[in-house]
């Protein structure tokens, strides 16, 4: 359940200034804790004595408990507004549906939690080379859109172009595999993730078999997840390394 979660300093004739720094202090930590375990998002209003969070808490008692028994400044912070969101994507699915009765099919929901699950065990199995296990999060009828063929390119790449389910996905690999040996696969930063929804940025270190040239790319990879399986992957990446690389430039 996600909230938007609007709080104020109330402190003025309670504390000074500097005993509230120090309150804050603990309370921060308290905060990079939450951030860091994917519970909460923090900014601070810019010349305000206010913070704005957007958390993700399992329950109404969760939030409740938080607020009111864990944080370190529970008595210094006033609760303005504490409202209840939902995921837009979800809403719009609603709209479009025309906002179902009770007993119709409803959209199925969006879980931002579950794409970041798929999307980091996708990224993870093929940076350690466990592709059999990558493999098996996609959905049977993915699809996979590689950089679109070009002239005097895909000679050199003829595993270019989209692809529709893992049978052709598998032969795209099996057609870069008789031209390109993978050296490293290395995510770059975190995954990014809106709705269902994940972007990453890989450093890809390869290899032409024909002629022992090695060539790096960076591929921004995109991929879609629903029903905790990937329908949708895209990669977009510069070909001019590949080029120079095969026809050893």
């Amino acid at each position: 359940m996600l909230f938007y979660v609007q709080m104020k300093w109330n402190y003025q004739g309670r504390i000074s200034q500097d005993q509230l720094w120090d309150l804050e202090a603990r309370e921060g930590d308290h905060g990079v804790e939450g951030i860091r375990a994917g519970f909460v998002q923090l900014y601070k209003v810019v010349s305000q004595h206010r913070i704005i969070a957007i958390v993700n808490a399992e329950s109404l008692d969760d939030l409740d408990r938080n607020s009111m028994g864990w944080l370190p400044m529970r008595e210094y912070l006033e609760f303005e507004q504490v409202w209840a969101l939902r995921d837009y994507e979800g809403f719009l699915a609603d709209v479009k549906a025309r906002f179902p009765q009770p007993g119709q099919p409803l959209p199925a929901p969006v879980d931002p939690a579950a794409t970041r699950t798929v999307a980091t065990a996708w990224f993870h199995n093929m940076q350690i080379g466990r592709s059999d296990d990558a493999i098996a999060l996609l959905d049977p009828d993915v699809t996979w859109d590689n950089v679109p063929p070009v002239p005097s390119v895909s000679d050199l790449a003829p595993w270019l172009g989209s692809y529709r389910g893992v049978p052709d996905v598998l032969a795209s690999f099996g057609v870069w595999a008789a031209h390109s040996r993978m050296l490293s696969f290395t995510l770059q930063g975190d995954v990014m993730v809106d709705g269902e929804r994940a972007v990453g940025i890989v450093h890809e270190h390869a290899q032409c078999i024909a002629n022992g040239n090695e060539y790096d790319l960076q591929v921004a990879t995109f991929l879609t997840v629903r029903n905790r399986k990937i329908v949708g992957w895209r990669v977009c990446w510069d070909v001019s390394p590949l080029v120079r690389a095969y026809r050893n430039l």
